[in-house]
C-alpha cells in the first residue's frame, strides 16, 4: 500500500512538472517566432533605436561620443558597451537594426540559458538533472512571457539584454563558484554589466552583500575586482572624454526627477500582481526546503539578488522618463531564483519519497510554470488605489503575447519602404530629430536626437547650433512625429511650413515598443 502511495504521488510530481513545463516551451517558442518577424524590419521598432545606431556609428568612426551639446549629436545618458560592442562588430558585419537586434537576442538567450545551467546544479543524478532542467526551462519561460509586460524590449537595438546576459553571467559565477577565480569573474562581469547600463548598480550590490554573507573572502575579491575596474574603466573614459563622460553620466543622469509616486502606485503594484506565481513558488520552495533541512548558505546569494532585482525595478520606474523595461530585474532574478529552489526541491522530494516534500514541490513547480500563462500586464492602477495583490490571474486566453501588438505587418513593411524612399527625395540637410538614423538609411547626414535634446536643455542649455539653424533655415527639410509639442522647436513655426502629412500604415509606421510616435509632418523652409 505505501508503495503504491509513493509511486502516485511521484506521478503527480511528474505531471505537475509536465504541466508547468508545457507553457513554458510553448512560450519559448512563440518568443521566437516573435524575434524572428520583427528582427528584420527596416526601421525603429523603438524611437531610440536608430540613436543607438548613431552612436555605434560614431564609435566606429573614432568619432567618440562623449561630446559637447551641439546639433550634430547628443549621446544618451547610457554607458558605451552596447553601441562600442556593435562597433567592434561592424567592422565584420554590416551595422544596422539587425545586427543590434541579433546581439540583443543572443544575450537574452544566453540569460535564459544560464537560468537552465543554474538549475542543473541542483542534481547530482543524471535522469534528476533532466528534472532540473525541465524546472530551469519553466523559469525561462516565465521570463519569456513578460515580454509585453517589460516594454517589448529583449529584441531590440538597445543595451538591455546585454546588461541582463552580464548580470546573469555574475550571478551563477557566484551561486556556482567556490574559490577566488570564480569571484574575481563575477566581479568583472557586474563592472561590464555597469558598462553596458547604469542601472546595474543595483543588481551589483545585492550579489556582493550576498556573497559576503555566504563567504568574506569571495565577497571581498568580487568586491574589490568590480571597484577596480569600474575605476579603471570610469577614468579612462573621462579623461578620455575631457570629462564629458562624468557629466552625462552621473551628473545628467541624476539630475531626472525622480518620482515616488510612480513607485507606489505603479511599480510596485504592478510587478507584484504580474510576479505573483513566480513569487508564490519562491516562498513555497523555500518553506519546503527548510522543512527539510535543505537550504543552504549559498541561497543568501538568491534571496538577495531577488531581492535586488524587485529594487533595481522599482528605482528604474520611479526616474523620471522611464519606461516598463524598467521592469526586468523584477522578473528575471525572482525567476532565476525560483527556478533554482523549485529544482531543489523537486530533488529533495524524488530523492526522500515523503509525502509533504513532494506535495509541496508539485505545487511550487506548478505555480512557477502558471507565469508562463501571465504575458498581459495588470490594468493601470488609478490614484491611491490598491488592487489585491491576486487580481490579475494568468488566463488562456491571455497566454501568448499578441502578434498584431509586437510584430510590424506586411503592410508596416511596405509603409516603412515608402517612408524611406520619399526621406531620399528630399533635400539636405534633412532633419528627423525623432529618428536621426534614418538619415543614414537614405544617404544623408544625421543630426542629434530629440532625447537627447530633451536630457540636456534643463542642465546645459540647448544643443550649440541648433536654435540657430532652425532660425537660419539651414535645413532644407524637416520630418517631425506626432509627438513633438508646440514651441519645442524655437522658430520652427515662423521659419518653416508644414508641406504635408505622412499617414500611419501609408507611408509612415508607428513604433513596436517604448513610447508610441511616429513621423507625421514635413516642413520646409518659408522662402521670404
Amino acid at each position: 500500500m505505501q508503495r503504491r502511495w509513493e509511486k502516485l504521488l511521484v506521478g503527480l510530481l511528474l505531471a505537475s512538472l509536465a504541466v508547468a513545463a508545457a507553457p513554458a516551451v510553448a512560450q519559448l517558442v512563440w518568443q521566437a517566432r516573435l524575434f524572428g518577424g520583427r528582427a528584420t524590419f527596416p526601421l525603429d521598432l523603438e524611437w531610440m533605436e536608430g540613436g543607438v545606431l548613431l552612436h555605434a556609428q560614431r564609435i566606429a568612426h573614432g568619432q567618440g561620443i562623449y561630446v559637447e551639446p551641439s546639433v550634430d549629436f547628443v549621446p544618451f545618458l547610457y554607458t558605451p558597451l552596447y553601441p562600442a560592442l556593435l562597433a567592434v562588430l561592424s567592422f565584420v558585419l554590416p551595422l544596422g537594426y539587425l545586427l543590434g537586434r541579433i546581439v540583443s537576442i543572443l544575450a537574452f538567450a544566453f540569460a535564459l540559458a544560464l537560468i537552465v545551467v543554474a538549475c542543473l546544479g541542483e542534481s547530482d543524478d543524471r535522469r534528476r538533472k533532466i528534472v532540473a532542467a525541465t524546472v530551469g526551462l519553466a523559469g525561462a519561460g516565465a521570463v519569456a512571457a513578460s515580454f509585453a509586460f517589460t516594454g517589448y524590449f529583449y529584441d531590440l537595438v538597445r543595451a538591455d539584454s546585454l546588461l541582463l546576459a552580464l548580470q546573469a553571467l555574475a550571478l551563477w559565477l557566484g551561486l556556482r563558484g567556490r574559490g577566488w577565480r570564480s569571484a574575481v569573474l563575477a566581479g568583472l562581469a557586474i563592472a561590464l554589466a555597469f558598462f553596458a547600463k547604469q542601472t546595474a548598480t543595483v543588481v551589483g550590490i545585492g550579489l556582493g552583500l550576498g556573497l559576503l554573507l555566504v563567504n568574506v573572502r569571495r565577497g571581498l575579491i568580487y568586491g574589490a575586482t568590480a571597484a577596480v575596474t569600474l575605476a579603471a574603466g570610469i577614468l579612462l573614459l573621462v579623461k578620455t572624454s575631457r570629462g564629458w563622460f562624468w557629466t552625462y553620466i552621473f551628473n545628467l543622469h541624476q539630475s531626472h526627477a525622480f518620482r515616488r509616486d510612480a513607485i507606489t502606485n505603479v511599480a510596485w503594484p504592478f510587478t507584484r500582481q504580474f510576479a505573483w506565481p513566480m513569487l508564490v513558488a519562491l516562498v513555497l520552495a523555500t518553506v519546503g526546503l527548510a522543512l527539510s533541512r535543505k537550504l543552504r548558505r549559498s541561497d543568501v546569494i538568491v534571496f538577495a539578488v531577488a531581492v535586488a532585482g524587485e529594487a533595481a525595478a522599482l528605482i528604474g520606474f520611479g526616474t523620471q522618463w522611464a519606461d516598463a523595461n524598467a521592469f526586468i530585474p523584477a522578473i528575471f532574478f525572482p525567476a532565476f531564483s525560483s527556478a533554482v529552489l523549485v529544482a531543489r526541491m523537486l530533488d529533495v522530494a524524488l530523492v526522500g519519497r515523503k509525502w509533504g516534500a513532494m506535495l509541496v514541490a508539485a505545487v511550487a513547480v506548478t505555480f512557477l510554470g502558471s507565469q508562463s500563462l501571465h504575458t498581459s500586464a495588470p490594468a493601470p492602477v488609478q490614484g491611491q488605489v490598491r488592487p489585491p495583490i491576486f487580481s490579475s490571474w494568468p488566463y488562456l486566453s491571455h497566454a501568448f503575447t499578441s502578434a498584431a501588438a509586437a510584430v510590424p505587418t506586411a503592410r508596416d513593411r511596405a509603409a516603412a519602404h515608402r517612408l524611406l524612399d520619399e526621406l531620399r527625395a528630399l533635400p539636405e540637410p534633412l532633419f528627423i530629430p525623432f529618428h536621426p538614423y534614418y538619415a543614414v538609411l537614405v544617404g544623408k547626414r544625421p543630426y542629434v536626437h530629440r532625447m537627447g535634446v530633451r536630457d540636456v536643455e534643463a542642465s546645459l542649455g540647448r544643443p550649440k547650433g541648433l536654435d540657430q539653424a532652425v532660425l537660419n533655415q539651414t535645413f532644407a527639410a524637416i520630418v517631425l512625429d506626432w509627438k513633438s509639442f508646440p514651441g519645442e522647436w524655437p522658430n520652427l513655426d515662423r521659419r518653416y511650413r508644414g508641406a504635408r502629412e505622412f499617414v500611419e500604415g501609408v507611408d509612415s509606421v508607428r513604433t513596436f515598443a517604448g513610447a508610441q510616435t511616429s513621423p507625421r509632418t514635413l516642413l520646409l523652409p518659408i522662402r521670404q
